[in-house]
């Protein structure tokens, strides 16, 4: 957005903008391979938890790329489970809907993703849930995609009692059971927003690191 008043750019500051942008990547890069949480924690994850609940999602995590962007790594999850896989369970890019969006910077909006060949399994099955609705955007900063920011809503084993395989089709359910609800166009519109202004706090993040104005 341009400022609301004429305006001309700084030519002595104007020079500097490729360096800062340059050295912005570089710590990025550093702190994907030494500690990628540290680009979520405080507002960034705030404002996550925020826009997860107004969508009625279950739960959301948010994966930024780690091995030379060979995989995804959970750094933030808003769910009961976060403990089990934050930080420790990582997704081959080339995996899962999470690794499509990932590598086709294409968000994505998915219903009865349990029934989807293309999700990757091993994370439900290791929780015990089936992935039921689910939301997945690009995470966007230092001028690509670094990430994806995924909100879902879940079916729990427990509340399916009598099943003794995963489901393959509505018809695996136990008489009566209704699913959780779809996520709306509207709710995956406020998802992009979210991802968008997350991009731009770590962003600024990156920046007070770089100038060593960091709180």
């Amino acid at each position: 957005m341009s400022a609301p008043f004429s305006s001309f750019g700084d030519p002595e500051l104007a020079p500097l903008a490729d360096q800062l942008a340059t050295r912005q990547e570089q710590f990025a890069m550093r702190c994907l391979t030494e500690k990628p949480s540290a680009l979520i924690d405080g507002l960034p994850a705030r404002h996550a938890d925020i826009i997860l609940k107004s969508i009625r999602a279950d739960e959301g995590s948010i994966w930024l790329a780690v091995d030379d962007s060979h995989a995804l790594l959970p750094v933030w999850n808003n769910g009961p489970d976060a403990a089990r896989f934050v930080g420790s369970f990582k997704l081959p890019v080339t995996n899962g809907i999470t690794g499509f969006v990932f590598t086709s910077g294409i968000a994505a909006c998915e219903a009865e993703v349990c029934f989807n060949q293309r999700q990757h399994r091993e994370l439900d099955q290791k929780l015990s849930v089936l992935t039921w609705a689910m939301l997945a955007v690009p995470l966007v900063f230092c001028g690509a995609v670094r990430g994806v920011i995924t909100a879902v809503r879940l079916i729990r084993m427990s509340d399916l009692p009598g099943i003794q395989r995963l489901p393959e089709s509505h018809a695996d359910f136990p008489p009566g059971y209704q699913p959780p609800d779809t996520f709306s166009l509207a709710d995956l519109s406020s998802m992009e927003a979210a991802a968008s202004s997350i991009g731009k706090l770590i962003e600024h993040r990156l920046t007070a690191w770089v100038l060593g104005t960091e709180d």
